[in-house]
């Protein structure tokens, strides 16, 4: 009997930096000609733009060989990550959009702009984390592992409780955002929002807490843990050294933008020392 050899890494690794060579370089010449027809050849007359491009697509497509070095190649997975790459693609550009006409107000200044884009990419996570989900239920499913579709099968409710907790999350960094001096949206009126999506953030995270197995409370807990000494060090350490006058005070918004980052970067950190995040 012959057995089936996976394609190796290395091979892996080419063919999804190719892939990502080809959606973003697309993706940028798209995006420039529906901005304006002669964008491209603006961006070719300036060295810097086209070094600071380059930078960008060669690290980008770094990135995408390098995080899908263990998934194969196929039609169902070059279709997944092109439906993937430009709901995110198209998301950011949205947002950027958005907070790049409030800023020309001078509605946004750089708390806001951090806060906004946090929220959003909480938002768009949560988008994609659904779409999964419901996807798993459909032959056309966005998820290439068998097993983790099984898993989301499973625990559905779980998941989206999660992805519905991460998504009312970034909707109160992005309402706090509009929310500034100058903003589109009245303190009052933020106010009252702000301390409905904190009920339901409690609600959701109860929930979340109740359906999880002996795993996920472990998992929680040692985020926590690791998520307290985080802001330790990197709120702690920004505090002190703007008490010394080395660097700029960190303004309230700055400081609750700084907990959910840090909560979800010692999410990762846990999930990722318990070999989850392999595929």
């Amino acid at each position: 009997m012959v057995e089936s050899m996976p394609m190796p890494k290395w091979r892996n690794f080419a063919a999804w930096s190719a892939a990502g060579a080809i959606f973003y370089t697309l993706a940028v010449w798209s995006f420039s000609a529906l901005l304006h027809k002669d964008s491209m050849s603006a961006i070719f007359r300036s060295t810097q733009v086209v070094a600071l491009l380059g930078l960008a697509l060669i690290a980008s497509t770094a990135v995408t060989g390098f995080s899908n070095r263990k998934r194969p190649i196929s039609p169902r997975t070059v279709r997944n990550f092109v439906i993937q790459n430009a709901v995110a693609i198209i998301a950011g550009l949205t947002v950027i959009w958005g907070f790049s006409a409030l800023a020309r107000r001078g509605a946004v200044g750089v708390s806001e702009w951090a806060a906004a884009v946090t929220g959003s990419t909480l938002i768009l996570i949560a988008c994609i984390g659904t779409l999964a989900v419901a996807s798993a239920h459909t032959s056309a499913s966005f998820v290439d592992d068998e097993a983790a579709r099984e898993d989301m099968l499973e625990r559905r409710r779980l998941f989206v409780c999660s992805f519905a907790w991460t998504a009312a999350c970034g909707l109160l960094l992005i309402l706090l955002a509009l929310a500034g001096p100058g903003g589109p949206v009245s303190p009052t009126a933020a106010l009252a929002v702000a301390l409905a999506l904190i009920a339901v953030l409690t609600a959701l995270g109860i929930a979340a807490w109740r359906l999880s197995d002996e795993l996920g409370r472990t998992l929680s807990y040692e985020t926590g843990n690791m998520a307290f000494y985080m802001v330790l060090v990197f709120g702690g350490g920004w505090a002190m050294l703007a008490h010394l006058g080395f660097v700029i005070r960190p303004a309230p918004l700055d400081w609750l933008n700084l907990f959910v980052v840090l909560l979800f970067a010692a999410s990762f950190i846990v999930v990722g020392r318990r070999k989850l995040l392999t595929r």
